[in-house]
């Protein structure tokens, strides 16, 4: 249950957009067979065919590699992610996680109300920072906790249960009363680097067209950062702060935006074909996604402003999910 609550997680102001600036001239993930110039020892969570969800193992991948070689790691317990500065597993990986690794926030309770934590990593110490909602994490920065509302609906027999966002919130970590920041139906899946980043209606099951914002939390001045005029949503945020939106139209198109305006295209294919997404892991220039994919198949791919986007790794029998960077 703690996996798919972090997949949840990470689920859930200008004219039009001009057009795109030019990405490599075929934006495919790239499969090279010359040999490779890095190599990796990736976290990741590996299950087995047949299963179902569980059991799921904590553990290093050696890359690159077509061979699943796998090490489990015997000291994760119910970690999910690879703190790479403590060189720990924890339960929460970005955004829940801070910068240095020292701290994750991370909220319990129920349908009517929750409770937001902070963890310690080093010392294990739990303190409940703030008590309402129900709420759900989107980042942790070094000020506050953020997080967005969520009102559950009645069961829809078209849909079942619902949930639907109700505006982005901060929770101070020196104390204080949570503090409402938007008042909107938009999902918030991450606050990094200053600014919180906002895709599309919560209310909108069937997924139209939408924009993707930029709110930055000093100011909290909005700012329209992407428009392609389809459903797009938030998917990563790299190392300097800018946004990866895989958009939804005759292809699936994975784009990163440095700026309003100004979308670099790094990686396009079918809509029924595997793509890559979440969970990721951002090491420096590096991200590392994981896939999604139509049939039983698990694909990690590898990012850089130098290579491209690269599909590394291919397996038909062995689940696997992104855990953290390069231990």
């Amino acid at each position: 249950m703690r996996r798919l609550a972090w997949l949840a997680l990470l689920l859930v102001a200008c004219s039009a957009q001009p057009p795109a600036a030019a990405g490599p001239p075929n934006a495919a993930a790239r499969v090279s067979s010359e040999p490779s110039p890095w190599s990796c020892r990736l976290p990741i969570i590996a299950g087995f065919i047949g299963q179902g969800s569980d059991p799921q193992t904590a553990g290093f991948l050696s890359l690159p590699g077509s061979d699943f070689n796998f090490t489990p790691a015997t000291d994760a317990g119910d970690g999910m992610y690879y703190d790479r500065p403590l060189a720990r597993w924890v339960p929460w990986g970005p955004p829940a996680l801070s910068d240095d690794g020292s701290t994750y926030a991370y909220v319990d309770g129920d349908s009517s109300s929750s409770r937001v934590h902070l963890v310690d990593v080093r010392t294990r110490r739990d303190i409940v920072l703030a008590e309402g909602g129900p709420w759900r994490v989107v980042g942790l920065q070094p000020d506050a906790v953020y997080v967005m509302l969520i009102e559950y609906l009645p069961n829809s027999e078209a849909y079942g249960a619902m949930s639907v966002g109700r505006g982005l919130w901060k929770v101070p970590l020196k104390g204080g009363v949570p503090a409402q920041l938007t008042s909107d139906s938009r999902n918030w899946p991450f606050v990094a680097a200053g600014a919180a980043w906002g895709d599309g209606s919560t209310f909108d099951v069937a997924g139209g067209p939408n924009d993707v914002v930029r709110l930055d939390l000093r100011t909290l001045k909005l700012t329209t950062w992407f428009a392609p005029g389809a459903r797009s949503y938030v998917i990563a945020i790299d190392a300097g702060g800018m946004p990866l939106i895989m958009s939804e139209a005759a292809d699936e198109e994975l784009w990163r935006v440095p700026a309003p305006g100004h979308a670099v295209k790094v990686w396009s294919g079918p809509t029924d074909g595997p793509r890559p997404f979440s969970p990721v892991a951002v090491d420096g220039g590096v991200i590392w996604f994981s896939s999604a994919n139509m049939t039983p198949s698990w694909s990690i791919y590898r990012y850089s402003g130098s290579r491209g986007m690269e599909l590394v790794a291919n397996f038909s029998d062995h689940p696997v999910s992104v855990a953290g960077p390069c231990a």
